[in-house]
C-alpha cells in the first residue's frame, strides 16, 4: 500500500496545533502524528503558541483555532505571518469575521472531516518544502 500522494508532504512535517479544547487538539495530533507529521503542541494560548515558535528551530506549518480561551488567537496569526509560516484556521467561527489581513488563510469550520484538513496541512507542508 503506498501513501496517499497528497499526503505525502506531512512526513516529518513539524506542525504547530494551536487548540484550546482538549479532545480536539488530542485527536489533531494524533491524526497528524498517524500521518507521518511531528505535531508541536498542542497548546491552547497565545503565551504558550510564541514559547513553542521560540523553542522550536523549525516549524514547518499550523492550525490555529480562533478562540482560545476566550481570546482571538489573531495575534498567533499575526507571529505566524510574520514569520513566515504558513498557516490554516480549524475553527467554528464564521469566515467573515477574520481580520482582512488573514482573509487568505485557508479555513476549515468546525466540524470539519480531518482527511480534508490534513490534505489542507499537508498543502501548507509542501508549500514550506518549496520555500527551503
Amino acid at each position: 500500500m503506498t501513501a496517499n500522494p497528497p499526503l505525502a508532504a506531512l512526513k516529518g512535517c513539524r506542525v504547530l496545533v494551536v487548540e484550546d479544547e482538549f479532545f480536539q487538539a488530542k485527536d489533531l495530533a494524533r491524526a497528524l502524528s498517524e500521518a507521518g507529521a511531528v505535531p508541536v503542541g498542542p497548546v491552547p494560548s497565545f503565551r504558550d503558541a510564541v514559547e513553542a515558535l521560540d523553542r522550536n528551530d523549525v516549524i514547518d506549518a499550523a492550525v490555529l483555532d480562533i478562540n482560545l480561551r476566550g481570546q482571538m488567537a489573531y495575534e498567533v496569526a499575526d507571529v505566524l505571518a510574520s514569520r513566515g509560516i504558513p498557516f490554516l484556521f480549524a475553527t467554528g467561527y464564521d469566515p467573515e469575521l477574520l481580520p482582512e489581513a488573514h482573509r487568505d488563510r485557508p479555513i476549515y469550520e468546525k466540524p470539519f472531516r480531518m482527511d480534508y484538513l490534513l490534505a489542507g496541512v499537508a498543502s501548507l507542508c509542501a508549500q514550506s518544502a518549496a520555500k527551503a
